[in-house]
């Protein structure tokens, strides 16, 4: 029980900072799950895709997902930091959240299933609107760091729809359902 208290402390003392330092790492570290499609894989990839016209550009990912990253890295602090009554499924929601983000460029570049990748996004959005709501009733400042996620997969889930419908998926063997 005395380690445990002690590793809440050393939570508890990480700064702004370093948190930041963590989510570009951690950013990076999620990179490293679709690499083995080479760049220019990847760029025959996304030009034979069927986009959507509000798409971001892909210089733009990286800096919105570390960004994300913060926000919920400083959630993951305050819950672990907190007597709050939902702790533990809040803690199972971000176990969630961080297997889906770990795990995407894997579905989305190797197994190139624009299918699950809408699955991927739609169910990140689902378990990140759960941590806001359930946080809100007893910690807004914790809730607060869920939305810049809401935000991104709301949009982004617009987009991966769109790339379901329009392309084809290998991992289904399935034609696009849209011309």
């Amino acid at each position: 029980m005395e380690q445990k208290k002690k590793n809440i402390d050393k939570v508890r003392a990480l700064k702004w900072w370093q948190i930041a330092l963590i989510s570009v790492a951690v950013s990076a570290l999620a990179g490293l799950t679709g690499l083995r499609s080479s760049k220019k894989e990847k760029k025959l990839y996304n030009v034979k895709l069927k986009q959507a016209p509000w798409a971001p550009p892909a210089f733009l990912f990286a800096p919105a997902w570390a960004t994300i990253n913060f926000f919920l890295l400083n959630a993951i602090k305050r819950i672990l930091s907190s007597d709050l009554p939902e702790k533990r499924k809040l803690l199972l929601l971000q176990a969630g959240i961080w297997a889906i983000f770990f795990s995407f460029n894997y579905v989305y570049f190797r197994k190139k299933s624009p299918v699950l990748a809408a699955i991927w996004t739609l169910s990140d959005s689902v378990l990140a609107i759960a941590s806001l709501v359930i946080s809100m009733k007893n910690d807004k400042k914790t809730a607060l760091n869920f939305f810049p996620l809401v935000l991104w997969t709301t949009y982004a889930g617009t987009i991966a729809d769109y790339q379901a419908l329009k392309n084809p998926d290998p991992v289904f063997n399935t034609k696009a359902l849209l011309g």
